[in-house]
């Protein structure tokens, strides 16, 4: 496939992540982009960027639904481009021969997303690579991790999204209490593996990157200044980490990676030492890296379309950017009161550190104040309401260990059905 047009016809595989909304801003202003979420609420609804927002199966709890919404979607819509925002690029890989008859798709190879898409095969990935990571291992029954005397440390689900699935333990009361509440989410049970990772030293940080084929073509790294849910990132300065894009240049090499992904990790910068605690196989939050230059979203869009892509000049280090509103529902999240979120939304609001918003850009996109207001009324009126809030908006684009084994052991004559669909 080599389109040339100007204009792209753009489906993102959902609405409601930070990443979608992010996506967003990282499109030409020219492109058509359409929406799947099962959510009529779901953030990205509410853009001037967006043409219309499709109801779609939600992937977690119908992972086949779901594949066979955008297949038929994409056969009949005519997308000059698929673009997977979140944890649907494990569906789009496993099918990614039969979909790039229809539509251009920047993914890797299924063997390759299955390294990193498992946190416990990411960890055994980074051994064979040996690139550095916090000290790791991987157990598969309550004897093992109760056994576990090192701590804090912290406990990872194989998968997990959002930051929700990892926490930090202190002693092993605190473990045995995470690992009741991971069994009653239903994000583990005995006999599935989980990771236990011991704490790294330096810097929390993530880098972004986009690749052709195995090549890089773009690479951004940012220092996360603060977290919000579950240690995610909240407040972010474009960094220079050099030997991490040497790292990342290596792995993306070794999986003959396509498409974008980001990793995760600690940087020590007195050594010069990044340890690498996760990686995500898709675009992640790509705002930063645009502020600083490197646009992931258009490389990605690129070579879907089927350009052979330059190499993108190094992000400039120094720019800062925050996720707006997401920062409330964290405080809430976290047990702030009333008067807090207040306090804190005052300080926000009065900053003067030059920081930009990643997720509401009034004067690019007038529309992305309705889900902040939204979120930050809701919040005050019952500051509670954070966890389910969410909880129904991870579920909404996450793909739990189930839903992934369903989309990994597709029965014969379901694959049947969705290559005649893309036929």
């Amino acid at each position: 496939m080599n389109r040339t047009i100007e204009n792209p016809r753009i489906l993102l595989s959902e609405g409601s992540s930070n990443s979608a909304r992010q996506t967003l801003y990282g499109l030409a202003r020219d492109s058509h982009v359409d929406i799947l979420d099962p959510s009529p609420w779901c953030q990205c609804r509410f853009s001037t960027r967006v043409s219309r927002r499709i109801k779609c199966p939600q992937i977690a709890k119908d992972p086949v639904g779901y594949v066979r919404c955008v297949a038929e979607l994409v056969h009949r819509e005519r997308y000059d481009v698929l673009f997977p925002t979140h944890e649907q690029v494990y569906a789009f890989s496993r099918f990614r021969s039969q979909f790039l008859k229809q539509v251009g798709l920047a993914v890797p190879e299924f063997e390759a997303i299955q390294r990193v898409q498992s946190k416990a095969e990411f960890a055994l990935l980074m051994e064979e690579l040996v690139l550095p990571t916090p000290v790791s291992r991987v157990v598969h029954s309550k004897s093992e991790l109760f056994a576990h005397t090192d701590f804090p440390c912290f406990l990872k689900v194989a998968h997990s999204t959002a930051s929700l699935g990892v926490e930090r333990v202190s002693d092993p009361v605190a473990l045995e209490e995470t690992v009741k509440r991971f069994e009653a989410a239903g994000v583990w049970r005995e006999g599935l593996p989980i990771v236990l990772q011991q704490p790294a030293p330096g810097t929390q940080a993530e880098v972004g990157a986009v690749f052709q084929d195995g090549r890089m073509v773009a690479v951004a790294c940012a220092d996360v200044l603060a977290t919000g849910i579950g240690g995610g990132p909240a407040l972010r300065i474009t960094a220079n980490h050099s030997p991490v894009i040497e790292h990342v240049e290596r792995f993306g090499n070794a999986l003959k990676w396509h498409g974008p992904l980001s990793l995760e990790y600690f940087y020590d910068a007195h050594a010069e030492q990044p340890y690498y605690i996760e990686c995500n196989p898709r675009i992640g939050e790509s705002y930063n890296s645009l502020a600083g230059g490197v646009n992931l979203c258009d490389a990605t869009v690129r070579i879907s379309m089927g350009e052979q892509v330059n190499r993108v000049p190094d992000v400039r280090p120094g720019v800062l950017t925050h996720n707006g509103f997401i920062v409330t529902i964290a405080d809430a999240y976290n047990g702030a009161s009333r008067i807090e979120l207040l306090r804190k939304l005052w300080a926000h609001w009065n900053r003067r550190d030059g920081g930009q918003s990643e997720m509401t850009r009034l004067k690019d996109d007038w529309l992305s104040a309705v889900p902040a207001t939204a979120v930050i009324t809701m919040l005050l009126v019952n500051p509670n309401a954070a966890k389910g809030l969410a909880k129904g908006t991870v579920d909404n684009y996450s793909l739990p260990h189930h839903a992934a084994r369903i989309i990994e052991d597709l029965p014969s004559e379901t694959i049947e059905e969705i290559e005649t669909i893309l036929s």
